[in-house]
């Protein structure tokens, strides 16, 4: 009889283990599925109610570029702050910046002597002007900045010329320009140690065939002679290269007139949506508002910000409801000061703000491939296994790795090593034809890629603030 009752109670207990193990398997497939549905209902709204696309198309044709610092600047924080008051979100306020402005002044001009041929060329941001009249000097052309060493007193006088193709058989093209971005910021100042009168750049791009110059940050050293910072393109560089090639002794004229004016108080734009159960806890969003004085600023950054204020409509016109805060915010000066960003790591960090996640959208507004990670192993991990599914066969999202958190993110992150923090990673192949010249206009925008990066960005979000404490755990 104990015999029978005994395995009575073991038949028993195996139908309860089993009634257990179906129950919470399925709350498993009905969360999935529930995170499923969620994902088709956010696409949905964006590709037929998306506004990114409509608002980027104001940013850059009404505003403009806009350099911080610039009227356009300041035009482009009152116009996103009506966005954001247009949003219903609950709080709405600008952030105190201030920053250096650049003026980039008259167009540069540029041309080999001996020849008269034309070069195209831009100034670098930063960079000091060249005598009002221009100069006109020999050119050293080099291809690593390490080299420049080896010439010594012949560099006196001199213009220096960096002149290296990136390297055009990676498909990371991020990678690629930032093997030689190095090169393009600490060049001036290398060059000036030596006694150069200028520095001749060529320009960080993916295509070898580009004519268009490239701008972008550079810096100088305290205590050494600033010279004139100028890229050039990389069709106007292999030009000047066979010059050089024919007459080692060749001249080269630049003229250019960008200073540094005085400081300039500017704001950085916030935005914030309350979480209904822990409203102490906030996901910052959000992008850099500033763009480079050339263009129209599209890629680079308008998709960014228009695109995350997007993302935020979108959960909205779906009636959702966020567990914790969610701030959005457009970061002031990114492009040469990231002092947006400084202020906003330090008002947080003074305020003992508990930013427990972060999101930055500033790699242009192609299709979305997925996100770089800033996380430990086992949750990057844990994210690979629970969230890729869900984006991966059906949106055509598949990158999650670990990864750099994104310039603005990464500045005001050093206050808070702790946070985890995802780069929206759109598809990189074009990326760095437009950037940071004049072809990144509103036409190089394609709304069906905007609008999918959109949906990709409020997913992820939709994510985070449902299961970012679960993340923490692991």
């Amino acid at each position: 009889m104990r015999i029978f009752r005994a395995l009575n109670l073991t038949l028993n207990m195996r139908k309860l283990f089993s009634i257990l193990f179906i129950s919470f398997g399925g709350m498993q497939i009905n969360c999935a599925q529930q995170d499923s549905i969620m994902f088709d209902r956010i696409y949905h709204e964006s590709f037929y109610n998306g506004q990114a696309y409509d608002n980027l198309r104001y940013l850059t044709k009404e505003i403009g570029h806009r350099i911080a610092g610039s009227k356009k600047a300041d035009q482009a924080v009152v116009w996103s702050k009506g966005l954001m008051e247009g949003l219903g979100l609950d709080k709405v306020y600008l952030q105190n910046v201030e920053v250096p402005y650049w003026d980039r002044g008259p167009k540069e001009k540029a041309h080999i002597v001996e020849t008269g041929e034309p070069l195209n060329v831009l100034a670098l941001g930063g960079s000091v002007a060249t005598p009002i009249n221009g100069l006109e000097a020999e050119v050293i052309e080099i291809e690593l900045l390490s080299d420049l060493r080896k010439y010594g007193e012949q560099v006196r006088g001199k213009i220096v010329f960096i002149n290296k193709p990136w390297d055009e058989s990676m498909v990371e093209t991020g990678v690629a320009y930032g093997l030689n971005a190095g090169q393009r910021s600490r060049g001036p100042g290398e060059a000036a140690k030596l006694g150069a009168v200028a520095f001749l750049f060529r320009s960080l791009s993916s295509s070898a065939i580009d004519d268009y110059p490239h701008t972008g940050g550079t810096r100088y050293i305290d205590g050494v002679d600033r010279i004139p910072a100028i890229a050039i393109s990389a069709v106007s560089a292999n030009r000047l290269s066979e010059r050089l090639k024919e007459n080692p002794k060749a001249k080269v004229y630049l003229e250019q007139h960008a200073a540094w004016k005085d400081n300039v108080p500017t704001h950085n734009v916030i935005g914030e949506w309350i979480g209904s159960e822990f409203p102490e806890k906030i996901i910052t969003i959000g992008g850099h508002i500033d763009s480079w004085d050339v263009g129209e600023g599209a890629h680079d950054n308008g998709t960014g910000t228009m695109g995350t204020l997007d993302a935020l409509r979108t959960l909205k016109a779906l009636g959702y409801k966020p567990r914790h805060t969610i701030r959005l915010v457009f970061y002031m000066n990114e492009e040469n000061g990231v002092h947006g960003s400084m202020a906003y790591g330090r008002y947080a960090k003074d305020k003992n703000e508990q930013l427990i996640a972060g999101i930055e959208s500033d790699a242009g507004g192609f299709a979305p491939r997925g996100f770089d990670i800033k996380a430990s192993a086992s949750q990057v991990e844990w994210m690979q296994k629970h969230w890729k599914p869900l984006f991966e066969q059906k949106f055509w999202v598949s990158r999650f790795l670990s990864g750099s958190p994104g310039v603005d993110s990464g500045v005001w992150g050093e206050h808070f090593p702790n946070t985890t923090m995802f780069n929206f990673r759109p598809d990189p192949h074009r990326y760095f034809d437009l950037h940071h010249t004049d072809k990144d206009v509103f036409e190089a925008v394609d709304r069906r890629e905007l609008q999918s990066g959109v949906a990709a960005i409020a997913s992820l979000l939709y994510l985070v603030d449902q299961q970012i404490d679960e993340l923490h755990k692991k």
